[in-house]
């Protein structure tokens, strides 16, 4: 039965509450749940779910249903673990991306018995249908006057087809290996966009980017020298949409390997907003894993940066600019640290095309410049001052490491 179910491993009493997005007439009310006890709830989607205790601290988490979804608390100091297998029923999602509304038909040869009905599908909207192999689909106008069809197998999984219009053919979106993880990913993408929606900037090139789980992972594991939670895991949702929000929406711009060694790469990571650039480095063992097509890059390789940046504010902490940033001539001084990613390092190799296009569209001159703030930085700094390029650490100030450390060793 698709849900939650909540287990209380902690030897304190806490009280459960669920919102009901995916069921009105759920009880979104709190319950009790004793020390090893547990209760389950009915939803058909992503919810709210909040725990708490005596002494009212609180956590919370927007996860998803399984068939159920075990939720174990063990206490208010560690991580909800999630185990979620569900997969749904195998069949057909119709969607109509016409701009008409239109007649829709799904054989049932493997489903007698099912419905073969014609239904009506306005535009914008979707149908389902259970189904677990070949059928033929057929679409009609409402007049009858255009009809289309085709046979299509959906591999015993469920998968998309749209329907873009007559004279088109049908878009088939094979279904996912891994159902929770699809839905996970694809949730982190819907919150990253909510977010921007929310906001009040706007990148001028903007990335267009999203993350790869794999290659984020991989950096932050041989950055770091610690193994922490995947951002596939059910409770780091939250940040994989932080992560999909800057390389999406992060402002694009020039990178360039200024220094590759056995043990380091090192990447000067240009911004616009500071007309200067910060240095990232990264162990060599990781960009052999995460680089395109896991080739190391030469120094002189051209990169995409995308960039965030840390707002001044009212905060006193966040005034000027962070210590390892000397601003150029054309900086806009407004702005305390930016954050570049390198969207090589973070992103798909199957974003290649879209990692050249942004490329195109900096300007030749912000590639040379990106070199020659190198120059001026390395005078200034020594060779092996730089940030830590994995995602948790692209913020933090930089400092002078030396070849053969362990990444994230500081004499």
């Amino acid at each position: 039965m698709p849900g939650f179910k909540v287990h209380n491993r902690s030897n304190e009493i806490i009280f459960v509450s669920i919102s009901k997005n995916s069921r009105p007439t759920g009880n979104a009310g709190e319950f009790e749940i004793k020390p090893f006890q547990h209760t389950e709830w009915q939803r058909d989607g992503w919810e709210d779910v909040v725990i708490r205790n005596k002494q009212n601290q609180k956590t919370s988490l927007w996860i998803n249903r399984g068939g159920p979804a075990l939720i174990h608390f063990d206490s208010m100091e560690k991580p909800l673990t999630i185990f979620n297998d569900y997969r749904p029923d195998p069949g057909f999602i119709i969607n109509n991306l016409s701009p008409r509304t239109i007649m829709c038909f799904v054989s049932a040869n493997s489903r007698p018995g099912g419905n073969s009905s014609w239904f009506t599908i306005p535009p914008g909207q979707n149908t389902s249908w259970v189904r677990g192999g070949w059928e033929a689909i057929a679409v009609k106008s409402q007049d009858e006057k255009q009809r289309k069809g085709d046979f299509i197998d959906n591999k015993g999984r469920q998968i998309k087809v749209d329907f873009l219009g007559f004279d088109e053919d049908f878009v088939v979106h094979e279904g996912p290996e891994d159902f929770i993880a699809a839905e996970h990913y694809e949730e982190a993408i819907r919150i990253a966009d909510r977010s921007y929606a929310a906001g009040d900037s706007k990148a001028s090139l903007p990335g267009g980017l999203t993350a790869s789980i794999f290659k984020c992972d991989m950096l932050e594991s041989l950055t770091t020298g610690k193994k922490g939670p995947s951002l596939a895991d059910h409770n780091q949702i939250y940040t994989l949409a932080l992560l999909i929000n800057h390389l999406k929406y992060g402002l694009a711009e020039p990178g360039v390997v200024v220094s590759v060694t056995p043990d380091w790469v090192k990447v000067a990571a240009y911004s616009c907003e500071f007309d200067t650039i910060v240095v990232l480095g990264f162990p060599t063992k990781a960009i052999d894993l995460v680089a395109p097509n896991k080739m190391r890059p030469t120094v002189g390789t051209r990169l995409l940066i995308v960039s965030q940046f840390t707002y001044r504010g009212n905060n006193p902490n966040t005034q000027g600019v962070q210590a390892d940033i000397t601003m150029g001539p054309r900086t806009l001084d407004k702005w305390y640290n930016f954050h570049p990613l390198v969207a090589q390092f973070v992103s798909d190799d199957t974003h290649a095309t879209l990692w050249k296009e942004r490329m195109d569209e900096i300007d030749e001159d912000l590639w040379n410049d990106t070199w020659d703030y190198w120059l001026e930085w390395k005078a200034r700094h020594g060779e092996n001052f730089f940030r830590l390029g994995c995602p948790t650490k692209i913020k933090e100030m930089a400092t002078t490491r030396v070849d053969s450390s362990l990444p994230g060793y500081t004499p």
